[in-house]
């Protein structure tokens, strides 16, 4: 879990520099995959946000053995950080692979 957290916060850091140098990627898709599109990427930046103090909370508690206390927020973080994880890869591959740039 350690390991999650450090390559989780390690893509952060690399996420959000890239942003910060390049700006933001516009989505050229057209259709019902707009739609699509901005409904994933909405949950997923609002969710992103939301699992970052989420996630902070849930290791501080298990690395400090408090582990009932643990266990309440990670039965809520767990699939929060999955739900990120999967549109996070669903919308690169939207953005880059399915109707990319040309």
């Amino acid at each position: 879990m350690i390991a999650a957290v450090v390559a989780s916060a390690l893509f952060l850091v690399c996420y959000l520099f890239f942003h910060f140098k390049v700006g933001n990627i516009l989505f050229l898709g057209q259709g019902w995959a707009r739609p699509v599109y901005f409904t994933i990427l909405i949950s997923h930046v609002t969710l992103a946000m939301v699992i970052v103090p989420m996630a902070i909370v849930t290791l501080s508690r298990g690395l400090g053995g408090r582990y009932p206390q643990h266990r309440v927020i990670a039965r809520w973080t767990w699939p929060l950080w999955m739900y990120v994880s999967i549109t996070g890869v669903l919308v690169y591959f939207m953005l880059y692979q399915w109707f990319p740039h040309s």
